[in-house]
């Protein structure tokens, strides 16, 4: 194991290159990356629906079933995020890292941020389908969308 000033960094299998830690601790990254955009891609998926019953047009005294379908996908905002944040941790290894303790910390964040963001995102979107009143689907309520943690689609139907 070497040694860069205080802090002890392991080579790991890399440990002929000059950079061997470096890409090691990239490799958990890209892979910490992965994980989280398929954690963050469960948590935002989702749906609901409702019927209700209204008064049919005309005299003849029918009713008419208005059917809503809420459904929540993954953003791409949030996937381009954690592409944001892999470049720009990356960028700032190749620019302003100093020792390779600075730079295994860089990464370290930018996994961390990579991390909480699916985690955020994920609750957030789920959170906003488990509080849309159902009722406001079906009769005409106004209803806010999560953007940009969840992507989500209203479908209405109306059968006589």
């Amino acid at each position: 194991m070497r040694t860069t000033g205080t802090s002890t960094v392991e080579t790991g299998e890399l440990s002929r290159l000059p950079a061997g830690p470096i890409l090691v601790r990239l490799r958990r990254v890209l892979i910490t990356g992965a994980a989280a955009a398929a954690v963050y891609t469960l948590l935002s998926t989702g749906s609901i629906g409702t019927c209700s019953d209204s008064p049919g047009g005309g005299d003849s005294g029918t009713t008419q079933v208005t059917c809503a379908n809420l459904v929540v996908r993954p953003s791409w905002i949030v996937y381009a995020a954690f592409a944001v944040i892999l470049f720009v941790a990356i960028g700032r290894v190749a620019r302003q890292a100093s020792t390779v303790a600075d730079a295994l910390r860089t990464l370290d964040r930018a996994a961390t941020l990579t991390i909480a963001l699916a985690l955020v995102a994920g609750f957030i979107g789920m959170a906003w389908l488990f509080l849309v009143p159902h009722e406001s689907l079906t009769s005409g309520g106004t209803i806010i969308f999560p953007f940009p943690f969840s992507a989500p689609e209203l479908t209405i139907t109306h059968n006589p």
